[in-house]
C-alpha cells in the first residue's frame, strides 16, 4: 500500500502546531492511533498538509501615488437619453478614477488583481490655499491647522476604492481594514498602500 498521510484535527497538535502521522499500512497502525486517541484519522494527500498546515500563504501588496488635487466621488446624477432616464457619474469624477486606474496599472506591473482580504492605507494631501497669509501657511505645512475643508475624506477614498477595481483587487468588498488620512502638503497628491491579508475570504 502506498504511504498515506494522516492528520488529527486536535490531538495532532504538538506545542502549537499540527503534527501528521505517517504510516505504510493503513490498518493496525490507523487503529491503534485511534484506539490511544478517541479520534479517527483523516486521510488527506500530503501537497495538502504542507500547503495548509506547514507552510504561511505568500501575501502580496502595493504601492503608489495619484497625483494632483484629490477629488471627491460625485453622486450619480439622472439625465435624459433614448431609453428613458439613465444615472450618469459626474465626467470630474470619471476623470479622477481613470488617472487612479492608470497609477494602479502601473504599479502592478501586470499582476492579476488579489484574490484575499486587504488592508487599505490611503493618505490625502490637499493643496495649501494660495491666499492664506504666509503664517497661516506655514501652520497649514506643519500640521497645526488641520485639513477639515471639503473634499470629505471618505469621499475622496469611494473614488480611490472603485478606481482600483479589478487591477488591484477582484472588488473593493475585499477591504477589510482602512486606514486614512487628511492633512495639507506644498504637492497634492494621494499616497496609495494596498496589502493583502491572511485568512480566507467569505
Amino acid at each position: 500500500m502506498s504511504k498515506t498521510s494522516l492528520r488529527f484535527p486536535e490531538s495532532a497538535i504538538d506545542g502549537g502546531r499540527f503534527g501528521t502521522a505517517r504510516v505504510r499500512e493503513v490498518g493496525f497502525a490507523a487503529r491503534e492511533i485511534q484506539r490511544k486517541t478517541g479520534n479517527a484519522p483523516v486521510t488527506e494527500p500530503d501537497d495538502f498538509d504542507r500547503a495548509t498546515l506547514h507552510e504561511p500563504p505568500t501575501l502580496s501588496g502595493v504601492s503608489f501615488v495619484v497625483e494632483g488635487e484629490p477629488v471627491a466621488k460625485g453622486r450619480p446624477r439622472a439625465g435624459m437619453s433614448d431609453e428613458g432616464i439613465r444615472m450618469r457619474t459626474p465626467a470630474k469624477t470619471k476623470a479622477y478614477e481613470r488617472k487612479i486606474r492608470a497609477a494602479a496599472r502601473g504599479a502592478m506591473h501586470g499582476r492579476i488583481p488579489f484574490g484575499r482580504p486587504v488592508a487599505l492605507k490611503v493618505a490625502i494631501y490637499l493643496s495649501i490655499p494660495q491666499s492664506w497669509a504666509k503664517t497661516r501657511q506655514t501652520k497649514a505645512r506643519l500640521d497645526i491647522i488641520r485639513a477639515t475643508n471639503k473634499p470629505d475624506a471618505d469621499n475622496v477614498l469611494k473614488a480611490i476604492k472603485d478606481g482600483m477595481n479589478e487591477i488591484v483587487y477582484e472588488d473593493d468588498s475585499q477591504v477589510v481594514e482602512i486606514a486614512v488620512t487628511k492633512k495639507y502638503a506644498v504637492e497634492p497628491r494621494v499616497d496609495v498602500e494596498v496589502n493583502e491579508l491572511s485568512g480566507e475570504a467569505a
